[in-house]
């Protein structure tokens, strides 16, 4: 990881076409704007953890156990 040091209106470049400028330092709350592709997705980290986890979720729902009374088809070779 690198750690780095950043003032008010200083940027950090990721690649060509990233950058980051810290906007605003109060206590120990920084905001950041973030200039990036629009096809690039942007997350906060917890939104980014709770939409992985729906996602997993809805991948997992997709093999439903057989309804009671009915009896599941031999498998196919």
């Amino acid at each position: 990881m690198l750690i780095i040091t950043r003032r008010p209106g200083e940027k950090i470049v990721l690649g060509d076409d990233i950058t980051v400028t810290v906007m605003e330092v109060s206590g120990q709350t920084v905001r950041l704007g973030i200039d990036a592709p629009k096809s690039l997705p942007i997350y906060r980290e917890e939104i980014w953890a709770a939409v992985k986890q729906e996602n997993e979720a809805a991948a997992g729902a997709g093999e439903m156990p057989p309804l009671p009374g009915r009896r599941t088809p031999p498998a196919r070779d």
